[in-house]
Parts: structure tokens; C-alpha cells; sequence
């Protein structure tokens, strides 16, 4: 995998500075843009193949969940990860599908285990709903359970999961949950 290309939107100056320098710790992070502006920041994204977006929640005229739930109806490929200084909003966050939701002050720990799950779904092409998928999986969720949790049908939850153990070469459950655990996934 080449470098993971990384848009940060966030309207905090002291925020941006605090996480461009987590980021630089990694060096196979590469930055390709900074807003403070979350409509200029959706529109670049819109627009350019990206990885991976932080973006802070709260943003003036466009919120970071906003922005998130733009990116899914285009169908874009780039992970949000949100960041707030609230934890209050991450159901909201569950809700419109992002791939990780870190609060403030991000430590370093937080960022590369985010990471290192977005890399290893990367590797096997998972998208957003089947992280989802595999989260509620390894709480023993049934399909139907997951579907009634996450607003979708257990028709769509199976097909997800047969997606999910072919992707992943996984035989059954107890696989994917033991290969999610050491890939960092959950």
C-alpha cells in the first residue's frame, strides 16, 4: 500500500496543530490538505481520491456529521474519522456510518490503533457497514438482532456477512472475529 492520503478539516487552530504533528509520527501518513472550512473541505473530497478525512464535529455552517452523511450518499471511498471534544455525539456518528469517532485530546495510542484498523480493512476492501457488521458480531449479535440495530434487514445483514468471510478468507464467525480482533479491526 502506498502512502495513506489524509484531508484534515477542522476549524481549531491548536486542534490542527496537535493532530498534524500525531500524524507526522507515522510515516506512512501523508497529508495532502488542511480547511477550516468543512463546505470547502466536503467539496475537495468530493472531488479528489482521499483515504482518510478527520474532521472535527463541530465546524461553522457545515458539521462534521453533515459531512459525513454527504460523503456516503456520493458514495465515496474516503474513511471519516470525527473528532470532537464531546462524546455525546458519537451514536449521531454511528448513525451516519464513519469509520472512527476519537475525542480530544487525541493520544497517540487512540490514532494508531485507528489507523491500524483502517489498514487492515483497506488490505481485504472492507467498507463502512461491514466494519459495522463485524463490530456488532463480535458482541454475539444475531443477524437479525444487527439489523434491527443498525436499521437494515437480516437479508442485508447475511449478505454483508457472506461478503465479509469471503473477503476476509474466513470459514465462519469465530474466524472473523479472532482475525477482526488481530487485525485491529475491533
Amino acid at each position: 500500500m502506498d502512502k495513506i492520503k489524509a484531508v484534515l478539516i477542522d476549524s481549531e487552530e491548536n486542534s490542527l496543530s496537535g493532530l498534524k504533528i500525531l500524524l507526522g509520527k507515522f510515516i506512512d501518513i501523508e497529508i495532502i490538505e488542511i480547511f477550516d472550512d468543512a463546505t470547502i473541505g466536503l467539496d475537495y473530497l468530493l472531488k479528489n481520491e482521499i483515504d482518510i478525512a478527520f474532521v472535527q464535529i463541530e465546524t461553522p455552517g457545515l458539521s462534521g456529521l453533515e459531512l459525513a452523511n454527504e460523503i456516503n450518499k456520493h458514495s465515496k471511498e474516503v474513511k471519516i474519522i470525527l473528532v470532537s471534544s464531546h462524546s455525546h455525539y458519537a451514536i449521531k456518528a454511528l448513525k451516519v456510518s464513519v469509520f472512527d469517532y476519537l475525542l480530544k485530546p487525541i493520544s497517540i495510542d487512540e490514532l494508531k490503533n485507528s489507523l491500524q484498523r483502517f489498514k487492515s480493512s483497506f488490505k481485504i476492501n472492507l467498507n463502512v457497514r461491514e466494519i459495522e457488521i463485524i463490530r456488532e458480531m463480535s458482541f454475539g449479535l444475531s443477524s437479525q438482532d444487527i439489523g434491527d440495530k443498525l436499521f437494515i434487514s437480516k437479508h442485508t445483514v447475511d449478505t454483508h456477512r457472506r461478503s465479509i468471510l469471503d473477503k476476509s478468507n474466513c470459514q465462519n464467525t469465530a474466524q472473523l472475529i479472532s482475525f477482526a480482533i488481530k487485525s485491529g479491526l475491533i
